[in-house]
């Protein structure tokens, strides 16, 4: 008897967790149908110099609208866990407050800051569903790989301490477990990658793949402008890879 009691309470813990089979694929399509626009909006508002305010402002409302159907849509799916309405809740408030960055004309890189706890809070909320989504492991990877960065970041061999190895040397295996699950699996389907776009993928895979090679390589070695080379090298590949799932075609312009 205990054990039917005990397995009738995982079931519905189980059903809670998780919105219904029917619509896992619908909401992993508006979730993807949202990304192909926020992706162009958080990488244009951190470009340097500062883009044009009226191609700010076009990205921005494209991801507003494409927001605001998602959160029509997907208000309340049913099994959604307690933490769903609290997390869209979060998502409005970043957005809101980079939109009146954008508003005033400058500072958009303070924009992006907010446009990144979207894709923190995406995260989370997927992981709380136990949704797998490929965008969350490049998110995930783009933790770690930004404080191995940013202890790099300008850094020579004459200015790169042993406290900076340190830190790339503690978040190194982290970084490794990480990409292994990037280049362990493949695309969402609804990211709509097309044939060409599945070859630009795995360039770009393959590129951050050599960087974390040449990354592990330095860390075997001793010479220091190498190391500060490599751990400044592994930013640049991953951020072409995860800006390629933007959509730019409505702007008229390129990733």
């Amino acid at each position: 008897m205990q054990t039917m009691l005990t397995r009738l309470i995982v079931f519905l813990c189980c059903a809670w967790a998780l919105p219904s089979v029917a619509q896992v694929p619908a909401l992993r399509t508006a979730m993807a149908e949202f990304d192909l626009a926020y992706i162009p909006a958080l990488a244009i508002t951190n470009r340097q110099p500062a883009p044009p305010a009226d191609l700010v402002q076009r990205a921005m409302a494209r991801m507003n609208e494409r927001w605001s159907a998602f959160r029509k849509n997907w208000a309340n799916p049913a099994g959604a866990r307690p933490d769903w309405k609290p997390g869209l809740d979060k998502i409005d408030g970043l957005i809101a407050a980079a939109n009146k960055v954008v508003a005033g004309g400058k500072g958009f890189v303070a924009a992006h800051e907010e446009l990144e706890g979207v894709r923190l809070t995406f995260l989370a909320l997927r992981e709380s569903a136990g949704i797998d989504y490929y965008l969350d492991r490049l998110t995930r990877f783009h933790d770690v790989m930004e404080e191995i960065h940013g202890v790099a970041k300008d850094k020579t061999a004459a200015t790169l301490t042993d406290k900076d190895v340190a830190v790339i040397r503690k978040h190194f295996p982290d970084a490794q477990k990480r990409w292994g699950a990037v280049t362990a699996s493949r695309p969402d389907a609804e990211l709509g990658l097309t044939a060409e776009g599945e070859a630009r993928h795995a360039k770009l895979v393959a590129g951050e793949t050599q960087a974390m090679n040449a990354l592990a390589q330095a860390l075997a070695g001793t010479d220091r402008a190498a190391l500060a080379k490599a751990a400044q090298s592994i930013r640049g590949p991953f951020a072409a890879l995860y800006i390629s799932f933007g959509d730019f075609a409505p702007l008229e312009m390129k990733p």
